[in-house]
């Protein structure tokens, strides 16, 4: 059988823009196409490969669900409730666990229409996360716009550490500008754990539009305020807006500057770890048994500056 009819591509279409939905390959999405301000639809994703996947050394490109955490907990060793549960380190981040393991299992489709289509995943416990856990990812497409709705409830008996986020690949040009309102910088270590928080200086401010420094940029910010504007190569302005439980953002681009990766998380890097020593503001949270996070992310046009 044909592998396009084993793994089939859900495309999603509204006026002129289109988004393709890849539930195999961890619920991503593989591409995002939107009508800009001038009417023509521009692509707003650097794009994934939809015939790869591998869930360890996954391509670069679109946005894949960040649950049942994201970023890293450090030395796979996970520190709540007065316990350590060991988890399986990643091999790309070793000795740390990386962005859960939600995006390197496949979905289903629960349901598909010509704009909408949610996604589902039954998450047994295992190796990489110890609790059940099932989350839903739900996706709206108007002609300028994207809605994301996730959702994540602990299906386990016992109480669960929860965090959730998106990980988007925008386009980018070195020159682009963009801007976002956050109040915390977490100064990243050199193996992308989460130092001690401080306020923002002037000078790392993004509060009116600019450009990143040259070279490689990897950020963790807190009290973000849920709104981000992202400048595409050809112009087009692309706002990101989040939900309140979204309160921090991870700023990454690598070095070639081949995309940016703005991504919205309810928590930073290795924030349950941080709040078991009693560090506050990490985002952390505890799920009782049938508890449930939701919240919805939204990627829209904007008209373009004059």
């Amino acid at each position: 059988m044909p592998e396009a009819a084993l793994h089939p591509v859900i495309t999603l279409h509204a006026g002129g823009a289109s988004a393709r939905l890849v539930p195999h390959a961890g619920g991503r999405v593989s591409a995002l196409r939107l009508e800009s301000g001038g009417g023509e639809a521009v692509d707003v994703l650097h794009p994934y490969p939809e015939d790869f996947f591998d869930p360890i050394a996954w391509a670069k490109g679109g946005i894949y669900p960040l649950m049942p955490y994201s970023n890293r907990i450090a030395n796979a060793l996970l520190h709540v409730q007065g316990e350590t549960h060991a988890l399986r380190p990643h091999p790309g981040a070793m000795p740390h666990s990386l962005h859960g393991n939600a995006h390197a299992q496949p979905w289903q489709a629960a349901q598909s229409g010509p704009d909408t289509a949610t996604l589902t995943l039954d998450s047994p416990p295992g190796p990489a996360w110890p609790w059940h856990y099932t989350a839903s990812l739900h996706f709206e497409l108007t002609p300028s716009q994207l809605r994301v709705g996730l959702t994540l409830c602990n299906a386990d008996q016992r109480s669960m550490p929860a965090g959730m986020g998106l990980h988007p690949f925008f386009q980018h040009a070195p020159a682009a500008q963009l801007s976002y309102r956050a109040t915390t910088l977490w100064p990243v270590t050199p193996d992308y754990l989460a130092g001690t928080a401080r306020p923002l200086r002037a000078d790392e401010q993004h509060a009116t539009p600019r450009h990143l420094p040259q070279g490689a940029v990897n950020a963790y910010l807190g009290g973000w305020d849920g709104t981000a504007l992202v400048e595409l190569p050809q112009g087009a302005l692309i706002s990101m807006q989040a939900d309140p439980l979204f309160g921090h953002l991870v700023v990454h681009r690598p070095d070639p500057p081949v995309y940016l990766c703005l991504e919205p998380v309810s928590h930073v890097a290795d924030g349950f770890n941080l709040a078991a020593r009693g560090v506050a503001d990490t985002g952390m949270r505890l799920l009782e048994p049938g508890g449930s996070l939701s919240g919805e992310i939204r990627f829209a046009t904007l008209p373009n500056r004059p």
